[in-house]
């Protein structure tokens, strides 16, 4: 250009390595690789003073990792309430409703009766390939086919009580250490109902906000084996351990609670996202959230069926009364 700036088009592979870009225009984001983003396109703006990524893309898959995490991050980001350097705009359809129904097609294509027409849309519903149209057209992550829960109850079953004290923090991380997270259940009128505590990025931080909500003598903890060995000593009586043999065992009784409405929870973006994407895997001895199945993180669904479960163990409300003579 005449004022000598350089506008490049490149193939977005991870050998990107060496540029100096004020701004990243990046088409289809659920394509594009860990390793391509976050190993060449991000470093490449850590020397521009005002740098601006610009990231575009239709709902993607399980293999698009870069996109679930920027995806992951910012949706804590809207829970937490906390500003940040990440903004995220989303065209989908609104959660619980059916994407067969016409009527919502908009929501998820705003140049509708523009650029698209419904000829068009209805010719791509009509494809053999279901998957595909959910995820091209109606911004639908593809496995949400598979979700263990049936299309929109989990937003149906919104607590309309306030979070009870006390209960039980289930906490775990993910895959790859990069998020720690904590999900309360505790006991209301009708059923336990849940909340997420806490969503951060190291253990340090986990650990403050778990010693944050144990404040509170009535919460106990459930805590995985890779984290139970750095609980604070002075919460250890009040802690248990969970893992994924509790999953096989609570999966479907959790399952049938929010089925049967005796489980609600109080509204976070998050813990929604991850309960709608998590797949259930058939195992010999039972049924289990599978995060290989999964398209994306399900800590937090997890550390739900985890709490909810135990939560909703019938406890002794009054003392035995023993009579002498």
């Amino acid at each position: 250009m005449h004022d000598g700036s350089v506008y490049k088009v490149n193939s977005a592979t991870g050998k990107k390595h060496g540029g100096t870009w004020d701004i990243l225009i990046v088409d289809e984001l659920w394509a594009i690789s860990e390793a391509t983003y976050f190993g060449a396109l991000k470093p490449s703006q850590i020397a521009v003073p005002s740098p601006l990524a610009f990231l575009v893309s239709t709902a993607g898959d399980e293999s698009s990792r870069a996109f679930l995490k920027l995806r992951e991050q910012a949706l804590g980001v809207i829970d937490s309430g906390i500003r940040s350097d990440l903004f995220m705009a989303e065209w989908s359809l609104p959660t619980g409703v059916s994407p067969d129904d016409q009527k919502y097609w908009g929501y998820a294509n705003p140049s509708l009766g523009r650029t698209i027409t419904w000829d068009a849309l209805e010719a791509a519903f009509a494809s053999p390939d279901r998957a595909q149209f959910l995820r091209a057209h109606l911004n639908v992550w593809v496995s949400a086919a598979q979700s263990w829960l049936p299309f929109g109850m989990w937003a149906e079953r919104l607590a309309i009580e306030p979070m009870p004290e006390g209960g039980i923090i289930a906490i775990d991380s993910s895959l790859d250490g990069s998020t720690y997270c904590g999900v309360r259940a505790a006991n209301g009128t009708f059923g336990p109902i849940c909340t997420v505590e806490f969503v951060v990025q190291t253990e340090a931080e986990a650990w403050a906000e778990v010693t944050r909500v144990m404040q509170n003598p009535l919460v106990t903890l459930a805590v995985t084996p890779s984290l139970e060995i750095h609980t604070p000593p002075d919460l250890r009586r009040r802690m248990q351990i969970v893992g994924y043999g509790e999953l096989l065992k609570f999966t479907s009784l959790v399952r049938n609670m929010i089925v049967e409405n005796r489980l609600t929870h109080t509204g976070e973006i998050s813990l929604a996202e991850q309960i709608n994407r998590a797949v259930m895997g058939k195992q010999a001895d039972g049924m289990a959230l599978s995060s290989k199945k999964s398209p994306g993180p399900i800590e937090l669904a997890r550390c739900l069926v985890w709490a909810s479960a135990l939560a909703s163990k019938p406890k002794q409300t009054a003392k035995p009364a023993f009579a002498a003579r």
